[in-house]
């Protein structure tokens, strides 16, 4: 059932792409067909002043339809065209002609005009004829492919004893001309109706009645022109007034440009022959003509050519600037331009609005007037866009017209214009970035605060402890004291003794306190020069009752010579006492042997020192090695999963990072750099 469902499937497939074929095949077939009868009327109607009675004429159209053809569909039609030329060949002659001159003949046409069309399109010709250079192209491979094709032409005939060997030159230049002017004349024309029936162009609106009227007035003098031209033709110069053609097909090309300029050329060719079919001609005159026509026919379609060029660049110009001034006047960055001296000299409406100045007040003026305490604004611009080391954005402060200043962030680019050095300056208002960057700062603060707190309540027990030793010391001491007073003999040296350990102990309780405080303390994110060794002192004080109680081991070490960081020690003690914790917590849960945690601090680099908490537990698993620092991922069972992600926050807000790392050591490495205040200072001065 399958296989039979499956054939149906295939057969009204088959029934379908059928029709297809052979719609495509009857296209195909018209094609062919028309080409063939077009190709073998145009050549019956241009068959005037045929040489030696074969296909040598001074105006041979069919030489343009060929080429249309090949650089239509490509060289692989180039077995229609020997078949059309064979056809010709075997029928236009007014002379008996064996088969082989026509054959060498036909194969030489097409070979050579196939060839030309091959070396058009992979010159980049493009049938559109949308660059000049497309004309130039043209007419060189025009002139010397017809010559050639010319040349191989007569010899095959010369050979065939149809044409004599002293005729060859003058049989040559007659069919180069025809050939030349029938592709100069006619091709342009074919391959713009071509671009102009594949694009469905519609024909562009104007003023319907002045169209009419100047094309009008333009046929007129085309025909003026002509009859001008043979009214001359009974002196002793027939060629004197030939220039009045000029006139009116440079009126022609520089109105209407190339599409227009192709068919005047081709109305003015149609125009000569049919005078001098009329008026009667001699070979010398006809062949005099057609060599004028070639070189009207190249300038007009060279300067249509350039009309047309012009004429497309002018108005992508104008579609480019009203892109550009659509972009500028909707982008809300400020942009201006200033010259090598820094006077400004062009802006958007978006510095109008930043800087609260008209235009007037800005343009002219020097771009550092608009910038806060920058008096270097220029060298600074200048240094940027020629080193490509150099950063081209900066912050800085900017100064509205009233005296008030504000934050903006200012790239800068360069450009040339009329060989003179300019600058693109875009400036952007970074007023809310920076108050969004202090409000996530003061969101990371209380983050922070919380999260010492829940840590300060998680080692209350562990405080407890530590602060009840001096505590039970102090009453021990001060019940000693009041005995020793009760006494019958007072003892001032015990007294003194018992007194200063008191004191003693209570100070230690004190500094417990303190830390406490301190630790737990809120408020903003202050940074100062701190060492790093008393940090990571006070860290593991705080933890050392709970690491008794645990019997876990902590050791400290710190490479002597360390510099300062800039930091908030505070902040730097809470990421330390997070990863004291974790270590101590996983260690519990694992129920390890062996319980220590090593802390070291050592300078990983000129700019930059590290601070490592190892443990020996059982460290991470794999599933949430890739997670381990986004919020509420956790491996412990009472967790809230927030202290890792704050601890990188922390770090990160410091310009360093932590991260996790795997070593020799068993359990779980976590590592944070932070930068030397040398490499800080050195950042900000730059």
């Amino acid at each position: 059932m399958a296989t039979e469902e499956a054939v149906d499937d295939v057969v009204p497939a088959r029934k379908w792409t059928a029709p297809l074929r052979w719609r495509a095949g009857g296209r195909a077939v018209a094609m062919s067909v028309g080409y063939v009868g077009l190709y073998l009327a145009l050549d019956r109607l241009s068959f005037i002043g045929a040489l030696h009675g074969i296909g040598i004429t001074p105006w041979n159209p069919t030489a343009g339809l060929a080429m249309a053809l090949l650089i239509i569909k490509g060289p692989g039609y180039a077995s229609l065209v020997l078949a059309a030329e064979l056809l010709s060949g075997a029928t236009l002659p007014i002379v008996s002609l064996s088969a082989v001159p026509i054959f060498s003949g036909s194969l030489v046409v097409t070979a050579g005009y196939t060839g030309a069309a091959v070396i058009l399109r992979h010159a980049g010709f493009q049938a559109s004829f949308r660059r000049s250079s497309d004309v130039v192209r043209l007419l060189i491979v025009t002139i010397v492919g017809s010559g050639l094709v010319a040349s191989g032409f007569v010899a095959s005939y010369a050979a065939a004893g149809v044409v004599s060997w002293s005729d060859f030159a003058d049989a040559g230049l007659h069919f180069w001309i025809g050939d030349a002017i029938g592709i100069v004349v006619f091709l342009p024309s074919l391959l713009l109706l071509y671009e102009r029936i594949k694009q469905k162009a519609q024909p562009v609106r104007g003023t319907a009645s002045f169209q009419l009227g100047e094309a009008a007035l333009q046929g007129a003098s085309v025909f003026v022109a002509l009859a001008a031209v043979f009214s001359g033709m009974g002196g002793n110069n027939p060629l004197g007034l030939f220039y009045l053609l000029f006139p009116p097909l440079i009126w022609i090309a520089t109105r209407h440009g190339l599409p227009a300029a192709s068919w005047a050329v081709l109305a003015i060719q149609l125009g000569l022959i049919a005078e001098l079919e009329i008026h009667g001609h001699t070979e010398i005159t006809l062949r005099a003509f057609q060599l004028f026509m070639l070189a009207l026919a190249a300038t007009g379609l060279m300067l249509g050519a350039v009309v047309s060029e012009r004429r497309r660049l002018s108005l992508a110009l104008v579609d480019s600037e009203g892109l550009r001034r659509a972009i500028l006047n909707t982008v809300p960055d400020g942009v201006l331009t200033v010259d090598e001296r820094g006077e400004i000299h062009s802006i958007n409406p978006a510095v109008e609005t930043l800087f609260s100045r008209p235009s007037h007040r800005l343009i002219g003026h020097d771009v550092a007037e608009l910038i806060e305490d920058a008096p270097d604004l220029l060298s600074r611009l200048k240094l940027a866009v020629h080193s490509p080391t150099e950063a081209r954005c900066w912050e800085l402060d900017a100064r509205r017209a009233d005296g008030t200043t504000f934050p903006i962030e200012l790239s800068a680019g360069r450009f040339d214009l009329l060989g003179a050095e300019r600058y693109a300056v875009v400036m952007r208002d970074i007023t809310f970035r920076r108050e969004a960057e202090a409000r996530d700062r003061q969101h990371q603060a209380e983050l922070a605060h919380v999260s010492r707190v829940s840590l300060a309540g998680e080692m209350a027990a562990g405080l407890a402890h530590e602060l009840s030793q001096p505590l039970t010391a102090i009453i021990a001491y001060a019940r000693g004291c009041r005995r020793l007073l009760a006494g019958p003999v007072p003892e001032p040296a015990l007294l003194h003794e018992g007194i200063d350990e008191v004191v003693q102990q209570a100070e230690r309780a004190g500094d417990v306190l303190g830390r406490l405080r301190e630790f737990v303390r809120g408020g903003e994110f202050r940074r100062a020069l701190t060492e790093i060794k008393p940090v990571i002192d006070a860290a593991v004080g705080l933890v050392r009752s709970e690491a008794i109680q645990q019997e876990v081991e902590i050791e400290a070490t710190i490479d002597p010579g360390l510099p300062v960081v800039l930091a908030d020690p505070v902040q730097i003690e809470q990421v330390l006492l997070n990863l004291l914790r974790n270590a101590m917590d996983a260690m519990e849960a694992a129920n390890s042997k062996r319980r220590a945690i090593i802390v070291e601090a050592r300078r990983n680099s000129k700019h930059s020192i590290d601070i490592s908490v190892a443990d020996a537990g059982p460290g991470v698993t794999a599933e949430v090695t890739d997670t381990i620092f986004e919020p509420f991922v956790t491996t412990k069972s009472f967790g809230m999963g927030m202290g890792l992600s704050i601890s990188r926050a922390i770090i990160e807000s410091h310009g360093g990072n932590l991260r996790m790392v795997r070593g020799a050591r068993s359990g779980a490495t976590f590592v944070f750099d932070l930068p030397t205040a040398e490499a800080e200072a050195s950042s900000d001065a730059g």
